[in-house]
């Protein structure tokens, strides 16, 4: 676990200590007129005050794990707890310490003061020839004298007995509560404070588990305290009617059992009611049309129309019509079709899957830099439709198989045609975009290379070029190119060899190259300037992210898996073919791109003046998606389709801070565009440029990133954890003046007539 989620766990569970700490004092403090005797009232005033000191603490040290956020990770990560939740329990502890305190405090040391007058005044015993010269009628005179009671600081003390040397007992001050000490007790300005930080410890619990960005909601700030000063002034209303019940002469007693059940009763289900009404208009609102769910990303073309500024040139543009070339001879032609199968793995385990041509994982793609590709899609028959996503390859928008948003899904028995000019180099993949979170798990993915053009000068290149897909089956297996066994296979001492590493599961995965040294040339298809030669460091991959890496065989074996793997799982490379597998470290360092390679000139760093700036928080809150109470991963307070669109023009220059407040990894992955990472936690970036489309921010972590808006229309920029994505972490990059003629429905085929 890492210093941020211990900091931020033990935050987060401080608001539920706290409000434990702050209902003791104030149901203590409610109590306290109830009791029989002042000997009982001073204890139980007592026990108030330990309680408050308690809670008092418990915010002390909240405010230092506050205080350690923020020196560890800065104000952002703290901003919404500064201002928004911390505030509701500091008010009210404030006036707690100033007002409620003191006067606990003299009723705790009105009853010291009591024990010591006790023990000074105790009745003395005497024998007969003492009570012989004892002065009857002075003793007589002097309990006729005696007060019934004292008053020592304002509290009031009554009579009792003290039995007289003759053996007779004369009157005495009694432990009895009186009116005057009732009213004392009932004091609304000892208890509304005490219970004000009770009520300010629950509504801040709530905004932190519900609303963690409620500094970007102030509506929602303002009715949070709205209703803490409506609460306060309803609880000051009932105890002052308390305090004047209390202050009537005659014997004070507690409510029946039964009134203070149906009261108790009558509370829960107030706020049950309410919390019900409230819970059952967002359920409904939350019961989306089957495209409109994170899992299709679809778009609502009225949504866009809301968020969007108006073309500057006046001139608007389909996305439909943001294609590849029309015409044209294709270079290369492939044909994928998506259906149901059943595969058996290499370790005669069979499952369901659906595949694209019947292979797990799909065919790999191999084309040219500057050839123009052509992919036919059928879908045979996957029922919820399929699409297409050329992920980390920036192709035209109609050409980015985003359902709902630039095209339709294809239905059983249709067809579908991409044609885009593939203009990267690099290491790439596809996978439908049509349900993702379940699509892609089913095994609906491939890789994709594309090899650099001919040209005069020469191309590195390697005699052995190997391609390893990581993929979870969605019945939990593991899978390396399709294997969930060891691979083996034979490469000659001195063969340089490149492995394409793919991630395409929803979780960042950890591998070790052992039995050489290594160099990492690309990543996310993007080479590195100058890569270092490196040994016993991990490879930390992305959801979604490839690293290239080469090396020359030795003449030993070279073992490659996935750090925590068991059972041998991986690739075995060796001269002859076979060898030992070694022990996986798991203690290894993790490579670092920030700092690798050597340093080169930049078209936009952290000086560069941007056109538009964007700042998305990531957190995770409790709330209603799809129609059910779930944990929701929110970018700035936000589940799509709620979350802000990032509205651009063509040629502007765009800086994106992404905060990760979170307790777990967001790949994010921005379509149709490469980000070049310009700082990680506040370091600017001081290796070889790091250019990527799928950046994986880890708990705790904040990356500046940058790009050149040089591919208009409407575009997808989501947590590529694909189940994340399904609740909600998912937003829009919207070029001015592009349109989307796809409608929001539970249909997939919905075009304007």
């Amino acid at each position: 676990m890492s210093e941020f989620e211990t900091l931020a766990g033990v935050h987060q569970g401080l608001f539920v200590l706290l409000l434990l700490a702050t209902l003791l004092p104030a149901c203590k403090a409610k109590e306290l007129v109830y009791a029989q005797t002042t000997r009982s009232l001073k204890k139980s005033a007592g026990w108030t005050l330990f309680f408050f000191v308690l809670a008092l603490l418990l915010f002390a040290f909240q405010v230092f794990v506050t205080w350690s956020l923020f020196h560890s990770f800065g104000w952002l990560y703290i901003k919404d707890k500064v201002i928004g939740f911390l505030p509701l329990l500091l008010l009210p502890l404030a006036a707690s310490l100033l007002i409620s305190v003191p006067r606990l405090s003299r009723l705790v040391m009105g009853h010291i003061r009591q024990d010591k007058q006790q023990a000074t005044s105790a009745p003395l015993t005497f024998d007969t020839a003492s009570a012989k010269a004892w002065d009857e009628p002075l003793l007589d005179e002097a309990v006729e004298n005696l007060p019934t009671t004292t008053e020592v600081d304002g509290f009031r003390e009554t009579a009792t007995t003290l039995e007289a040397p003759t053996g007779k007992s004369a009157p005495l001050p009694t432990d009895a509560v009186d009116a005057a000490w009732r009213r004392d007790a009932s004091a609304p300005e000892m208890i509304v404070p005490l219970q004000a930080a009770a009520l300010g410890a629950l509504i801040a619990l709530i905004l932190q588990f519900m609303f963690p960005a409620v500094t970007l909601e102030i509506n929602k700030l303002a009715i949070a305290w709205g209703a803490f000063v409506t609460g306060v002034s309803l609880l000051w209303i009932l105890h002052s009617w308390r305090q004047h019940r209390a202050s009537r002469p005659g014997e004070l007693r507690r409510p029946h059992a039964v009134l203070r059940f149906l009261r108790t009763v009558s509370i829960f289900l107030l706020l049950g009611t309410s919390g019900y009404f409230w819970g059952h208009q967002e359920l409904l609102a939350s019961i989306l049309p089957d495209q409109l769910k994170m899992v299709d990303h679809s778009a609502s073309a009225a949504a866009h129309e809301q968020h969007s500024a108006p073309a500057t040139s006046g001139k608007t543009v389909s996305v439909t019509d943001l294609t590849g070339p029309h015409t044209g001879e294709p270079d290369r032609q492939f044909t994928l079709t998506a259906q149901k199968t059943t595969i058996q793995l290499p370790s005669g385990k069979t499952t369901e899957a659906w595949t694209f041509n019947g292979k797990y994982p799909g065919p790999e793609l191999r084309m040219k830099q500057g050839e123009l590709i052509e992919v036919v899609l059928e879908n045979k028959d996957i029922s919820d439709g399929v699409t297409i996503h050329w992920h980390g390859l920036n192709v035209p928008n109609a050409e980015d198989g985003v359902a709902g948003a630039t095209q339709d899904a294809v239905m059983p028995g249709e067809k579908h045609v991409y044609r885009f000019v593939a203009k990267q180099t690099g290491t790439f993949w596809y996978h439908s975009h049509q349900q993702a979170s379940v699509q892609v798990r089913k095994g609906l993915l491939g890789a994709l290379v594309v090899e650099p053009a001919e040209t005069e000068q020469p191309v590195a290149s390697y005699k052995r070029d190997l391609t390893l897909v990581h993929h979870k089956l969605a019945d939990g297996g593991i899978t390396l190119s399709g294997r969930d066994t060891l691979m083996l296979d034979t490469v000659s001492p001195g063969t340089s060899v490149r492995l394409r590493l793919i991630n395409a599961d929803n979780f960042p995965v950890t591998f070790q190259l052992l039995g050489t040294p290594f160099q990492v040339i690309a990543i996310d298809g993007n080479d590195v300037k100058e890569p270092n030669l490196i040994a016993n460091q991990a490879l930390k991959l992305a959801a979604g992210g490839r690293y290239d890496v080469s090396f020359t065989m030795p003449n030993r074996p070279v073992f490659f898996a996935q750090s925590k793997q068991a059972n041998g799982k991986g690739l075995l490379l060796s001269p002859d073919g076979t060898g030992e597998l070694p022990s996986m470290n798991t203690e290894l360092p993790l490579f670092d791109p920030t700092r690798y390679g050597s340093p080169q000139s930049l078209p936009f760093d952290l000086n560069t003046r941007y056109d538009r700036e964007y700042l998305m928080l990531f957190d995770l809150q409790v709330g209603f998606y799809d129609g059910r109470l779930d944990g929701l991963w929110t970018i700035n307070g936000k589940v799509y389709p709620e979350t802000p669109i990032q509205v651009v023009k063509e040629g502007d220059l765009v800086k994106m801070t992404f905060v990760n407040r979170s307790f777990t990894d967001h790949p994010m992955h921005l379509h149709g565009h490469t980000m070049l990472v310009l700082s990680r936690n506040g370091n600017a970036v001081t290796g070889s440029p790091w250019w990527t489309d799928t950046l994986n921010v880890a708990p705790g972590e904040t990356y500046e990133v940058a790009f050149r808006a040089d591919n208009p229309g409407l575009w997808m920029d989501h947590c590529h954890n694909q189940d994340h994505a399904a609740l909600g972490m998912s937003m829009h990059l919207l070029y001015e003046g592009v349109t989307s003629p796809f409608e929001m429905g539970r249909g997939t085929r919905n075009h304007p007539e």
